[in-house]
């Protein structure tokens, strides 16, 4: 009786302590990132932002530049794109006016996406993460990319950068 008494003390205990982990981590998570090869352990994240740039340059210059917040950067973009088109449209005559549709940079453009992410965490006030994912793509004047096909580019890289956001990188629910 005496044997099995310890036993069931001994297996209580051991239970104990593995729901004692559980119940650590629950209230006090570990969240872990790497930077440049670095483990870095974050404790809990207070607060996570991501800021996203596009910047599109042509002929050794910098045509546009927007950085934003990842859910503004769509929106920005396309402000910036009607200023150049209304812009443009300030010295054609009337019946050639362009519009998003039909707008484009009449010179080889590369376009560069980018977007970090910001952590406040218990354990640093701020920490930026290298960018998630950066993206360079080149286009010719043949191409004549139009300037919603430049928003559109915009949008599925929001969209692909929030879901690996959200699926590794998000920390808090």
């Amino acid at each position: 009786m005496k044997k099995r008494t310890v036993i069931a003390i001994g297996i209580v205990i051991l239970l104990g302590v593995a729901g004692g982990r559980d119940l650590y981590t629950t209230f006090y998570p570990q969240h872990m990132i790497n930077i440049d090869g670095k483990r870095l352990h974050l404790g809990r994240v207070y607060s996570q932002h991501l800021l996203s740039t596009v910047v599109i340059t042509g002929d050794d210059e910098t045509l546009l530049t927007v950085t934003a917040p990842i859910t503004a950067v769509v929106k920005q973009v396309t402000v910036k794109l009607q200023n150049e088109v209304k812009e443009g449209n300030q010295s054609l005559p009337y019946g050639a006016k362009m519009q998003l549709a039909t707008a484009y940079f009449n010179t080889n453009i590369t376009l560069h996406l980018s977007t970090v992410v910001t952590y406040n965490t218990q354990h640093y006030a701020s920490i930026s993460m290298l960018p998630l994912e950066a993206v360079t793509v080149n286009y010719t004047v043949n191409d004549e990319l139009q300037f919603n096909d430049i928003i559109e580019l915009v949008q599925r890289y929001q969209n692909k950068i929030q879901q690996i956001f959200n699926n590794e990188y998000n920390f808090i629910n």
